[in-house]
């Protein structure tokens, strides 16, 4: 069976976030055109229907991760606040969109309390399942990703990282060689690979707005070392 943990985040979100429009338990609020996402942003979204892609989001993190709490959230949506000279501090996402969003899932019981946090329930689950289905079956290409072993869905990730960075017209040829080169000594097999990536690609989707390879095809040189170093911080953590 199809789950959530088959497509890719992006097509998932978008798609969930379309089926949220039209539930009339999901509604952006009043003040959601004047609000930043949290204090490490400069600007308010740019996309009208940002408050529906959040809550597709968020469900989808609290499918992959629940029970789990508001606090949890809010360091997953925070980000590095830009001081001037002084160095960059990560700020945490804001609260009140994350509880507000949260709230509005539960009144269209998708997502419930437990001991520890939320958790998708049992409706929410079978919508998500059921949307990435929908995704397979529109993508064909997407049900040969489906049944590869997760160190093979993990090189494919790799491999179409350094595709995205040769096809970077920004960057010098020597950089995508050193790029390239740090990525190919990642190892597909690494115990926490999979949470590296997804934290990775929802990082620069969030930063950019658009999807990972798409976003690394266009970033600037000092934009590309963050991300990719943010990629190999992230496993040197774990």
């Amino acid at each position: 069976m199809t789950t959530v943990f088959d497509v890719p985040a992006d097509l998932l979100i978008k798609k969930v976030a379309e089926e949220f429009k039209e539930n009339d338990k999901i509604n952006s609020p009043a003040w959601s055109n004047f609000v930043k996402t949290g204090v490490h942003k400069e600007r308010k979204p740019e996309n009208a229907d940002w408050w529906y892609v959040r809550c597709a989001s968020i469900i989808r993190r609290v499918y992959m991760d629940g029970p789990v709490g508001v606090m949890s959230l809010r360091t997953f949506y925070g980000g590095k606040k830009d001081r001037g000279v002084t160095p960059e501090v990560f700020r945490k996402g804001s609260g009140a969109i994350i509880r507000n969003a949260l709230h509005q899932l539960e009144d269209a019981g998708l997502v419930e309390k437990v001991e520890g946090g939320r958790v998708v329930s049992p409706k929410g689950r079978s919508f998500l399942d059921k949307t990435a289905g929908e995704i397979i079956k529109d993508i064909p290409e997407l049900a040969k990703f489906s049944n590869q072993s997760e160190s093979e869905i993990h090189s494919n990730f790799l491999n179409r990282l350094s595709s995205a960075i040769k096809e970077n017209s920004k960057i010098e040829d020597a950089d995508k060689d050193e790029f390239i080169n740090a990525i190919s000594k990642i190892d597909a097999g690494h115990e926490h690979i999979s949470k590296a990536i997804k934290e990775f690609s929802d990082d620069v989707k969030e930063r950019h707005s658009k999807p990972v390879f798409e976003s690394i095809s266009s970033l600037n040189k000092e934009d590309l070392d963050n991300a990719v170093d943010s990629l190999l911080s992230s496993l040197r953590r774990k």
